[in-house]
């Protein structure tokens, strides 16, 4: 009978395998992915958390004196959104690029209460720890999922809470996938599959199953073709961009000002223990 972690193995390695063979087209890695994509994932990302159910559910649980540590904090949604809430966030990110964003944005706001730390999880100090941990949209890429939650579990002082995805991001543009790569997208694992690996673990997490909106969201038509050549793993030649701007021209949808997918609502998960 096949384990929960031997699933995780599975859509992760099917997954990587798919990208691999698509970047090789391109002579280039996944290595730097975060790096090129950390200003469009800033601009699409920031100010809109106020709505955003991960947040109004952390909202209820922090006060002014609790500490919380943000995994995978990307350029500071949830970070800077809670640091006027709480006493101390620390801010864990690998990416240079992302990290930069969210320290910006904490000088502009006046922010003095996170500390930034420029790591892997994986790789971050085993002596980070705050009353809340949170972790959102981090886990999808992580083959070593296990010690991954473990490290989650041992830093949290009072609660764990991790946001995950229904509905995956590649789900919406599965079909310019295959239109351009011949085959479907091998998806990510879902919070379904987070839940079973933390069953499996022996730790029994509360599920909480919400909507939010996407986040693939774009000022204008070249806008949503640069970004989109990165995310589908395209050539950027003029060729294949004059074709995704027909396909996307005939996708997307306008709302108040803003290209989006017409499919409005993502279906999300907390994921959420005690200690």
């Amino acid at each position: 009978m096949e384990s929960a972690l031997q699933r995780w193995y599975g859509i992760l390695d099917a997954r990587s395998r798919q990208m691999d063979a698509a970047y090789e087209k391109l002579n280039r890695t996944s290595a730097d992915f975060w790096e090129r994509r950390a200003s469009g994932f800033h601009r699409s990302t920031k100010d809109t958390v106020a709505q955003d159910p991960f947040f109004i559910r952390l909202r209820e649980v922090v006060s002014s004196r609790s500490s919380v540590l943000d995994v995978g904090a990307g350029t500071g949604r949830f970070s800077l959104s809670l640091a006027p809430l709480v006493g101390h966030i620390i801010a864990v990110e690998p990416s240079a690029a992302m990290l930069n964003f969210l320290r910006q944005d904490a000088t502009a706001k006046e922010l003095t209460n996170i500390s930034f730390v420029q790591s892997t999880w994986q790789e971050a100090s085993d002596n980070l720890q705050a009353d809340i941990v949170i972790c959102s949209h981090v886990v999808y890429p992580i083959r070593d999922i296990g010690p991954f939650l473990l490290k989650l579990q041992s830093a949290s002082l009072q609660a764990c809470y991790i946001y995950a995805r229904a509905t995956h991001m590649d789900a919406l543009t599965a079909d310019l996938w295959r239109h351009f790569h011949h085959d479907d997208r091998c998806m990510p694992p879902g919070y379904i599959h987070v839940l079973d690996v933390l069953y499996e673990m022996g730790i029994y997490a509360n599920v909480d199953v919400v909507t939010a909106s996407s986040s693939l969201r774009y000022p204008s038509l070249d806008v949503a073709v640069t970004e989109m050549t990165e995310q589908l793993i395209l050539p950027d030649d003029e060729k294949t961009r004059i074709e995704l701007r027909a396909l996307l021209k005939e996708w997307l949808v306008e709302v108040d000002g803003i290209l989006v997918p017409p499919l409005k609502k993502m279906v999300n998960a907390i994921i959420w223990w005690e200690k």
